[in-house]
């Protein structure tokens, strides 16, 4: 065991060297795109004319090693090149001493590190590629370790691209791709890979950049699940509805063309509260499901109606509330204040995760009760939710729109 002292340096700390820069992807790529091989050389950190005069038989056994590790002497298998340095020392004489590792041919490097099977899988892969959609080789010979991650689906993923390039206008939902073996699951569980090639190949009209790369669906013109908007008739014989009829939940796209004719639009939080919410003349009320009310975004009418916004008292509902006035003005809230939190302290319980991000929607009452429960003022993390506040207060609250 040589001593710390004389960092020799061994084959092994090269070829963990070389292995870093072939994770890279650098020595692929310049294969994929033909490049014109340069030799790779490291340098290698050998003993002393000092060492070799004061450890002669251990230098000695180190530059043995390190030859026999290159396979020099042995013409047409060495694993690498040894150029060499030359020592002189009195009593010592002349030695060759190895200074620098080079690596003289791409297939060198490959069995060095044991990466000709790798090799062959990327040849495999481009090969595939140039015949059957010639427009995606350039990102595979771009991403060789990325593309030969999904060797084994590699087939599949070309007839999937294949399937959609040849389609002007999908105007369908994932599950109507078809193609053998494939499934909406593979499609879901391959969309980076996928978007990838897409874009690589597709014209740019028929990619939708608008939607980011997370929405594979909507960003190839596939149709999305639609969002659904569940809510009641507060006042008997709402216009645009049938008599009798006093709940619906409804494509929102579809909803967005109805308009009921209402005055006031109630959005609450929890179910049980929604089915239990008072009659209240001209309006309805949205069962919000936390923030999937933003999707009343969809729903132009609401433009011009009085929105009424009531959620939990914590950090999060505060934030919902934020995310909807900042889409329609006319958005107020109902039992959000510090009167209703206090009045409710045995029934307080903690917000998992709080929220403290900047709030600007928020009117100046909201956003001091809002900033109480950022910073602790009452205790850390009180959440009074919903369910929670007593019913009568309900009642209280809507006697504005609930005149006697």
């Amino acid at each position: 065991m040589r001593s710390s002292t004389r960092a020799w340096t061994d084959v092994e700390q090269l070829v963990s060297t070389l292995q870093k820069r072939w994770n890279t992807g650098r020595y692929l790529r310049a294969y994929a795109a033909r490049a014109r091989w340069e030799s790779i050389t490291l340098p290698v950190n050998g003993p002393s004319a000092g060492d070799l005069l004061d450890h002669f038989d251990e230098a000695r056994k180190w530059a043995a090693e390190f030859e026999r590790d290159a396979g020099a002497g042995r013409p047409g298998s060495e694993r690498f090149s040894i150029e060499y340095r030359t020592l002189r020392g009195r009593n010592l004489g002349v030695n060759r001493i190895p200074a620098r590792m080079r690596i003289d041919s791409f297939d060198q490097l490959c069995e060095l590190l044991d990466r000709t099977e790798e090799v062959r899988a990327l040849d495999s892969l481009l090969v595939q590629t140039r015949d059957r959609i010639p427009s995606a080789s350039p990102w595979v010979a771009g991403h060789p370790l990325v593309a030969l991650g999904y060797r084994d689906v590699w087939d599949k993923a070309l007839t999937t691209v294949e399937w959609i390039t040849s389609r002007e206008n999908c105007g369908l939902y994932l599950r109507q791709i078809d193609v053998a073996g494939v499934n909406t699951k593979f499609v879901e569980g391959h969309q980076k890979l996928l978007d990838e090639l897409l874009t690589a190949v597709l014209p740019p009209d028929r990619i939708d950049r608008s939607w980011p790369r997370a929405d594979f669906t909507r960003r190839f013109g596939f149709l999305s699940k639609p969002g659904y908007t569940r809510f009641r008739l507060l006042g008997r014989n709402v216009s645009g509805f049938s008599s009798g009829v006093t709940e619906l939940t409804l494509r929102t796209d579809e909803l967005a063309k109805l308009a009921p004719d209402v005055t006031t639009v109630f959005v609450v939080e929890n179910e049980v509260t929604y089915l239990a919410f008072p009659d209240v003349a001209n309006a309805i009320v949205v069962f919000g499901s936390g923030f999937a009310l933003t999707a009343l975004e969809d729903l132009p009418w609401l433009h011009g109606k009085e929105i009424v916004y009531w959620g939990d008292i914590d950090t999060h509902g505060f934030d919902i509330l934020n995310r909807l006035r900042g889409r329609f003005e006319s958005v107020r809230s109902m039992l959000m204040d510090a009167d209703t939190l206090l009045a409710h302290t045995e029934q307080w319980v903690l917000e998992p995760t709080p929220t403290s991000r900047a709030l600007p929607y928020l009117a100046a009452d909201e956003a001091s009760l809002y900033r109480d429960l950022v910073e602790g003022l009452h205790g850390p993390s009180i959440r009074l939710e919903q369910e929670r506040v007593r019913f009568s207060l309900l009642h209280r609250a809507l006697l504005p729109w609930t005149p006697a």
